[in-house]
């Protein structure tokens, strides 16, 4: 790459790639040489794509450093993809991973998120929602198909729960004692009398309580005990 295209190329977020003005400079991680080279061109084919290179993995992280991509696509298909996004992520910081090919257990959604993807696309989706994800990650922002989006709030929905219960671990003696006789429907008035405290004591018991729980309302403290 010459010197004059080296310093032509900017860091994703320094585009607004919506605007139609940037062809989006894109590198492809695949082991499959076969499949590299086909969804290489295909990309290559669509006007907003700039192929910046392709890889198998082992080399990826050198390679995608010198081609300086907007987005890494990273084929994680295979064993071991959340540790491939991880290192590109940590190699390349200033590109956006969208991991393709992508078993949709929840469990590995989430490792595969955890480990720096922005986009998620299936096998099953075809080229132009590839690009769409692709876009997407450029610009900032996630896209991927509803059966993922689900899968991928479900497992969150259930990690913010499970962070609730174990704030719950936190709770003092009294606090334990006060959302025991709240969980039973217990009011401020009627817990107040049950432990013989001020009314305003148990008041401030529910403040912290909520609070250390992560909830807002008094229902919601049942569901975690």
């Amino acid at each position: 790459m010459s010197t004059a295209a080296h310093k032509a190329v900017a860091p994703a977020k320094q585009r607004d790639y919506t605007a139609g003005a940037w062809a989006i400079r894109v590198f492809l991680v695949a082991d499959v040489c076969v499949y590299r080279e086909s969804l290489a061109n295909a990309l290559a084919n669509d006007g907003r794509i700039e192929v910046a290179g392709a890889s198998p993995g082992d080399i990826a992280t050198m390679a995608a450093n010198m081609a300086e991509p907007a987005v890494v696509l990273v084929d994680t298909s295979a064993e071991g993809g959340p540790e491939r996004v991880r290192t590109i992520a940590s190699a390349v910081p200033t590109a956006r991973i969208v991991a393709v090919g992508i078993d949709d257990r929840e469990d590995i959604l989430l490792e595969l998120a955890e480990a720096g993807a922005i986009g998620f696309v299936t096998a099953e989706q075809p080229l132009d929602e590839l690009v769409e994800a692709i876009e997407a990650a450029a610009n900032g922002e996630l896209r991927c198909s509803p059966r993922v989006s689900a899968a991928l709030a479900e497992r969150l929905a259930a990690l913010r729960a499970g962070s609730r219960r174990r704030a719950g671990g936190a709770l003092t003696r009294r606090e334990r004692e006060i959302a025991a006789l709240i969980a039973e429907g217990l009011s401020n008035k009627q817990i107040a009398g049950r432990l013989s405290i001020e009314r305003a004591t148990v008041k401030n018991h529910v403040h912290n309580i909520l609070g250390k729980l992560g909830v807002t309302h008094r229902y919601e403290v049942a569901s975690l005990l």
